[in-house]
């Protein structure tokens, strides 16, 4: 999977930033690849909830709770915490 996002910096350059991820069948644990990218995303946000991370009620898409840096890196963590690993790059565009 690749996610790639361009933007504005907080320099008021343009940026691009690119998130890889490959991931393929664990057999220690015997789980696949779409149960480790997907399943533990979702035990991830639920755990950020009941750990009182996101307190803003309501519904909101995965993008508005990724909005929070807090949010985001503790995802990103509890992923890699179970070698599901997003390789981050970026760079300056002119």
């Amino acid at each position: 999977m690749r996610v790639t996002l361009i933007g504005e910096n907080d320099k008021g350059e343009t940026e691009e930033v690119v998130y890889n991820l490959y991931d393929e069948y664990c057999p220690e644990t015997q789980t696949s690849s779409m149960a480790r990218t997907t399943g533990y995303t979702a035990t991830a946000v639920a755990s950020m909830f009941l750990e009182g991370l996101f307190t803003e009620q309501g519904i909101f898409p995965p993008e508005l709770i990724g909005k929070h840096e807090l949010c985001f890196e503790y995802v990103l963590n509890y992923l890699k915490e179970r070698n599901v690993n997003y390789v981050k790059t970026q760079k300056k565009l002119l």
